[in-house]
């Protein structure tokens, strides 16, 4: 392993993992401030330092050293409905429909983020998160059901959901330093760096996958006010390239199924390496001031998921490339919202964004169910002291249901994704 050897198909297939409710295997929950919004405007207001994740340029707004601590709690209600007339191998018809289905899940999300003024026009900042991943757990036999001959011949009694997806655990950790300088009373700009690490743990039926590796990457951004009403924030963010070393374990159903597509593969754990691309992002944001008081605010937000097309695990000692593809469309969220102050300075916030789906019904992985979705949001802060605020958030995302039909592991999975996803937030920022 390179640090545990499994990069390979874990660190990427994997990559697409499930339910986060967020254009493919993205994490969305950096900020309860923005969520508050739908992530309107986030990118061109410096509320808080969490707001350095969206644009770092939003720094300057702060006045004083600054910590915020974002936490989320997010419960993901899904099911798996199959559908009728698959085949095994494009020969054995279906036999009915397993008994297992899709474990909801409940992702506890948390963040860190600081900023700190070095000198009248310049801030540095520091964030501490994870902006890609996921945990996934099917029960045993979900999917199309198969009745094959019995070993050594067949496999017996399949379902075919467990040869696409049984568990799916990846994190990922990004430390990102950045340099925000306000260069006129309208303009800022700001640099910075990523570090990120990968984990991830993959299994299904046929294969394991598991391992480790490390990244660097870029962001850039600029806030400008084109008046006293009027501000406008773009922001970029690289593509995270990682080259990596790893191991996939077949177990005997995973050699079995290769020895039928003709390129048998003994059970056991092999070393290989595979290149995996990140998406790269870029942000606009525009916050325009209705009254001293009250905001309107809009986001778009474009994510490259196009660099992801395909998986392809070089090992030396495999006759053949273990192959995942994906071709997944690049995604698009926009965002609006808005924020309103009260006498006594609580905020009010209220937000709504719709949002692409990275995949359709003939390339949607039982790994990550993506699907067009929609999020309503309602956010509050509070100022329980001079130094202190608090932020409250709530979301619930629509998803519109995911069809899939697939048929490249084997067993045809057919069927229909039903999810849909509730969060909470509550944010503590600390000014000294």
């Amino acid at each position: 392993m390179k640090k545990s050897h499994a990069k390979l198909l874990g660190g990427a297939i994997c990559l697409i993992s499930g339910p986060v409710m967020a254009s493919g295997f993205a994490v969305s929950y950096q900020s309860v401030s923005a969520m508050g919004t739908a992530y309107a405007g986030a990118g061109v207001l410096g509320e808080d330092a969490s707001s350095q994740w969206f644009n770092p340029a939003t720094m300057t707004q702060l006045e004083t050293t600054e910590f915020s601590v974002p936490i989320h709690q997010v419960w993901v209600d899904t099911s798996f409905e199959t559908g009728s007339g698959g085949t095994f191998n494009g020969l054995i018809p279906q036999a009915g429909a397993g008994a297992g289905d899709f474990d909801d899940v409940e992702p506890f999300v948390g963040s860190l983020f600081m900023a700190v003024p070095v000198s009248d026009s310049m801030t540095f900042g520091l964030s501490v998160l994870s902006p890609f991943g996921t945990k996934i757990e099917y029960e045993s036999g979900w999917g199309n059901a198969y009745v094959t001959p019995p070993p050594p011949g067949g496999l017996g009694p399949v379902t075919a959901g467990d040869f696409y997806a049984t568990e799916s655990d990846l994190k990922t950790l990004n430390i990102n330093p950045s340099l925000a300088i306000q260069l006129s009373n309208r303009l800022s700009v700001a640099l910075g760096l990523s570090y990120q690490t990968l984990d991830a743990d993959i299994r299904n039926a046929a294969t394991r996958l598991e391992g480790d590796d490390d990244a660097f990457g870029w962001n850039v951004g600029a806030t400008f006010s084109a008046d006293d009403n009027n501000h406008f924030g773009i922001a970029y963010r690289s593509e995270m390239s990682y080259e990596v070393e790893g191991d996939i374990t077949f177990s005997n159903a995973g050699a079995a199924l290769s020895t039928a597509s003709g390129s048998p593969v003994a059970p056991g754990r092999y070393a290989g390496t595979a290149d995996i691309d990140l998406p790269a992002s870029l942000q606009l944001s525009y916050a325009g001031d209705l009254s001293e008081r009250t905001r309107l605010l809009l986001g778009v937000e474009w994510t490259e998921w196009s660099s992801l097309d395909a998986l392809v695990v070089e090992s030396p000692s495999l006759a053949f490339n273990p192959t995942e593809e994906f071709d997944w469309n690049n995604t698009v969220r926009y965002s609006l919202g808005m924020n309103h102050e009260l006498a006594g300075g609580t905020v009010l916030r209220v937000g709504v964004a719709k949002e692409d789906a990275t995949q359709g019904t003939d390339n949607r992985s039982a790994i990550s169910p993506d699907s067009d979705r929609v999020w309503a949001t309602l956010g509050a802060g509070f100022s329980p002291s001079e130094n202190m605020t608090i932020d409250v958030g709530y979301a619930h995302i629509f998803v519109d249901d995911a069809d899939i039909n697939r048929a490249d592991k084997g067993g045809q999975l057919k069927g229909t994704y039903e999810l849909e996803a509730d969060v909470i937030g509550a944010q503590l920022n600390y000014r000294f």
